[in-house]
């Protein structure tokens, strides 16, 4: 059945709301289509139906979603589609969280800092393998003492100051405010309608990159 009969078919008989979900998500759908986007999957529709005020992945996939997935599974069939996102064996999830941020300047300074991060895990690991070294307790003369230091350094080392400053920033209290943003307990940032922006443990990250 083509999605348009069948969106005119699911909408009899049911409430304003129901029937106003329904035409989101066939807008939604169809939307896809005209882009050439093969992604029907629910974690996708959702998220663009959201953004019109639609109903929400949890919503879809409740008991009572039924007629949102067949609407879906129906566009999905009319354009070859698949309703199942393909996961990329190579895709860093990196760089999947950068791109859900809208401010392109928070992205640049986010992506200098998970870059400084993956930096230093991989001089910890150097650490690690060197601390797991058997050392000669045998005395030696002084002669044939060799000493290597060893130096450890902040997480911040490497940014310079406008980096570190546009860290502060990306937590300040202002930008909060200006965005209406807020942080909980857990270290996310949230927006005005409490949708998490950055995940748990985002806001102490940065506090432990620029030692505060």
């Amino acid at each position: 059945m083509h999605p348009d009969d069948l969106l005119e078919q699911l909408k009899t008989g049911v409430g304003l709301r129901k029937a106003r979900n329904l035409d989101i998500v066939h807008v939604v759908c169809r939307e896809q289509y005209e882009r050439g986007s093969k992604d029907y999957s629910v974690a996708t529709i959702a998220r663009l139906s959201v953004e019109r005020g639609g109903p929400t992945a949890q919503t879809i996939h409740n008991k009572t979603g039924d007629d949102f997935k067949g609407l879906i599974a129906a566009w999905a069939r009319h354009t070859d589609g698949v309703v199942r996102k393909p996961r990329k064996a190579n895709e860093n999830p990196i760089y999947a969280v950068l791109d859900k941020i809208p401010d392109p300047a928070v992205r640049a300074v986010m992506g200098c800092a998970l870059a400084e991060n993956r930096k230093l895990r991989g001089e910890l690991n150097v650490l690690k393998q060197q601390a797991n070294i058997v050392v000669d307790k045998r005395p030696l003369a002084p002669a044939n003492v060799q000493q290597q230091a060893i130096q450890i350094l902040p997480p911040s080392h490497g940014l310079t100051e406008s980096e570190k400053e546009a860290l502060r920033h990306a937590i300040s209290d202002k930008l909060m405010e200006v965005e209406g943003w807020q942080q909980d307990e857990n270290g996310r940032i949230l927006n005005s309608k409490g949708r998490a922006i950055f995940k748990i443990g985002f806001v102490s990250a940065i506090r432990k990159i620029l030692g505060s």
